[in-house]
C-alpha cells in the first residue's frame, strides 16, 4: 500500500491534535474540527460546499461538499433537521448541515472509518441510554435543551472533565449555567467554530 494514501487513525489523529477525538459512551468518535486542523498535513487543497436541499419550513439543509488535494477528490452529504440535531442546534441548522458535509468528506479523504461525532443526533437517545455513571440531577439536561453529547464535546473543546467525572453540584451547576444567555451563547460557538474559526 502507498504509505502516504494509508488511513488514518484515531490514535494519529489523537497525537496529532488531542482535541480531534473525543470520548463518548466508552467509545472514541473523531471531530470534524479535529480533521480541519490536520488536513494540511495530508495534501488537502480545496473544500468546497454547496447546498443541494433546501426547506426553511421544516427546517431542513442537505449540503454536499467536495474535499480535493494529493489524495484524489472524495464527495459527501451531510444533513440536518428536526429528526437529526437538538433543539440548541436547529436554529443553526444550515451550518450543522454544512459541518457534517465536510466532516464526512474529509473523513473519507483521510480514510478515517469511525463516524465523526458532530454526525450523531443523539449517541445517548432513547435508542441508547447512557450507562449509569455518576449521580445525576433529575432534569439530567432535559430542560436545557442540549443532548449529552453537545455537552461532552463542549467540554472537552474546553479541556473540561466530561460529565461523568464531574461532582453531583459540579453537575448540577453546569446545568444550571447552559440554560443562562452566557450558556447559550459558549454552546453556540462551540458548535460554529469549524466554520468560523472560533478558539
Amino acid at each position: 500500500m502507498d504509505e502516504s494514501k494509508k488511513g488514518l487513525s484515531l490514535d494519529e489523529l489523537e497525537r496529532l491534535i488531542p482535541s480531534g477525538v473525543i470520548l463518548l459512551k466508552k467509545k472514541r468518535y473523531p471531530t470534524t474540527r479535529g480533521l480541519i486542523a490536520i488536513m494540511g498535513l495530508y495534501g488537502v487543497e480545496s473544500v468546497e460546499t454547496e447546498i443541494i436541499e433546501h426547506d426553511p419550513g421544516r427546517p431542513f439543509c442537505v449540503h454536499r461538499a467536495t474535499v480535493q488535494g494529493s489524495r484524489g477528490m472524495f464527495t459527501a452529504h451531510g444533513d440536518c433537521g428536526p429528526e437529526s440535531t437538538s433543539r440548541m442546534i436547529l436554529p443553526h441548522y444550515i451550518r450543522m448541515s454544512e459541518t457534517r458535509a465536510i466532516g464526512r468528506a474529509l473523513r473519507w479523504y483521510l480514510g478515517v472509518g469511525e463516524t465523526v461525532v458532530d454526525e450523531l443526533a443523539d449517541p445517548f437517545g432513547k435508542e441508547s441510554p447512557a450507562p449509569p455513571r455518576a449521580p445525576r440531577a433529575p432534569d439530567t439536561l432535559g430542560d436545557t435543551g442540549c443532548t449529552v453529547a453537545e455537552v461532552e464535546g463542549f467540554l472537552a473543546w474546553k479541556g473540561k472533565p466530561g460529565l461523568s467525572a464531574m461532582e453531583p453540584e459540579a453537575r448540577v451547576a453546569l446545568i444550571g449555567w447552559l440554560k443562562t444567555e452566557e450558556g447559550a451563547r459558549a454552546l453556540h460557538a462551540y458548535h460554529i467554530r469549524d466554520l468560523e474559526g472560533s478558539k
